[in-house]
């Protein structure tokens, strides 16, 4: 928790890194230079005050875990698709209206949280993540869980309270790993 308001540019130039902290910032933005560091397997950019990310994080190709929680991102950037190796997606706590459809096909991913946004539907698609163990994506405006995620064999954890649902999909039942289901506080 320090008080950097930048990174400088040339952060591009540390090829080697492999994780970058830089969560409890004061960050608006970030540099392009972030896109070069092609061994990077972190990103932690968390409790800042980002309101973009820039494009060149997808050509991140190794990254594995991407946490930009508790921002103020409107957008996640066209290209999140290229992210093949993402696991962990932290997007919770922005205000992010809709996801982009390339999450849908983040094959490799396991957690995805987006709660406390302001979505009001997930992008076509879900049923493709075929990883996935933990969805939360509470406290949001959706007024429906698409049928896609009863097919997500692996799901574990499943949080879409705070919503506007007025029922499940049909097909829950199918969830048969799902140790957590948070329903509470829907219409």
């Amino acid at each position: 928790n320090n008080e950097l308001t930048s990174i400088p540019e040339a952060i591009g130039r540390l090829q080697k890194l492999y994780r970058l902290d830089a969560d409890g910032n004061k960050l608006s933005t970030l540099p392009d230079g972030v896109g070069k560091l092609q061994k990077l397997t972190h990103l932690h950019i968390y409790d800042n005050q980002l309101t973009e990310l820039p494009q060149t994080v997808c050509s991140l190709s190794n990254l594995e875990v991407l946490a930009v929680h508790n921002n103020t991102l409107s957008t996640l950037p066209p290209g999140v698709e290229k992210l093949q190796k993402l696991t962990k997606l932290f997007i919770f706590e922005n205000q992010l209206t809709k996801l982009p459809p390339g999450v849908c096909s983040l094959s490799n991913l396991e957690v995805l949280e987006a709660n406390n946004n302001n979505l009001s539907a997930l992008p076509p698609g879900v049923e493709k993540l075929q990883k996935m163990k933990i969805l939360r994506i509470h406290a949001n405006q959706l007024t429906e869980v698409p049928p896609g995620v009863c097919s997500l064999s692996n799901l574990e954890v499943l949080h879409v309270g705070n919503n506007r649902l007025s029922t499940l999909p049909p097909g829950v039942e199918k969830l048969q790993k799902l140790r957590q289901l948070g329903i509470y506080d829907n219409q």
